[in-house]
């Protein structure tokens, strides 16, 4: 049995991948056994990932609602937008995180002309962070990125030490091979292992807002205003700052702060 990815291509049915991912979200290995079987139990040759999203969706919105919105983390992060401006914060904010030093929307003159560069981060080296944000499913960051970052990062090579893509995606097989090649540090939903956005975010459950089920486009929209990135800053900030910050009323931010509660529950 095949399943039809968002991309339009097909990979034979796993089961494990499924249970990995429901386990990783937070649900017991008994509990990502019996939707794996509910679902396996309904699926046909050809299915879309969508679907079996859907289904294991609606099994833990019943069962576990709060890991159902960390099992929905990739639809979150597309949520973000439609802008990419968002994400590129949202990710530099994630490498502040990580120890990196970062720096969002730069103008820096290269060699031979002016770069908006998305985020500077510095660590131990110094990197230019080509951020490429998606809101559908199915997209892939392509070999044209990596030629442009690339031939972007040449121009700026006195002020970087390394380029780096960041995606919400995927990569390109031949995106990836070139970026390898030339050395572009990547970073995709996926890749690379414990270090893609899906762990960089998991490890350290900076799980954006937009995961909150409580969190409509106007409370998005106030609190990417105010910097508020992740459902732990709900936590970390009293109510009376939050108010002040984003201008939400009291009775929205209960709710808010109530649901950042659950999803950050082991």
């Amino acid at each position: 049995m095949f399943v039809t990815k968002a991309s339009g291509k097909k990979e034979e049915f796993m089961p494990e991948k499924i249970s990995r991912s429901l386990m990783r979200a937070g649900a017991s290995k008994k509990l990502a056994t019996e939707i794996v079987k509910q679902v396996e139990a309904k699926a046909y040759d050809g299915i879309t990932t969508r679907e079996i999203l859907s289904m294991a969706l609606k099994i833990l919105n019943v069962e576990k609602p709060h890991v159902s919105e960390r099992y929905d983390l990739k639809r979150a992060i597309m949520n973000l937008g439609p802008a990419g401006f968002v994400f590129e914060k949202f990710f530099a904010e994630i490498l502040k995180n990580y120890g990196y030093e970062t720096q969002v929307g730069l103008m820096i003159k290269g060699r031979l002309s002016m770069h908006e560069i998305d985020i500077v981060a510095k660590k131990k080296y110094r990197y230019m962070v080509e951020c490429k944000y998606h809101n559908s499913h199915g997209v892939y960051t392509d070999l044209k990125v990596a030629l442009y970052t690339y031939a972007r990062f040449l121009d700026l090579k006195s002020n970087f030490d390394f380029p780096w893509i960041a995606t919400n995606t995927k990569i390109s097989d031949k995106a990836m091979s070139y970026s390898k090649g030339v050395g572009i540090k990547m970073t995709s939903w996926s890749y690379p292992q414990k270090e893609s956005l899906r762990d960089l975010i998991t490890q350290k459950k900076l799980y954006p807002v937009t995961i909150l089920k409580s969190v409509d486009a106007h409370a998005k929209w106030k609190l990417s205003d105010a910097n508020i990135f992740f459902a732990k800053d709900l936590l970390e900030l009293s109510v009376q700052e939050l108010k002040e910050r984003t201008k939400l009323k009291d009775s929205v931010l209960r709710n808010l702060i109530s649901d950042a509660k659950g999803v950050l529950r082991k």
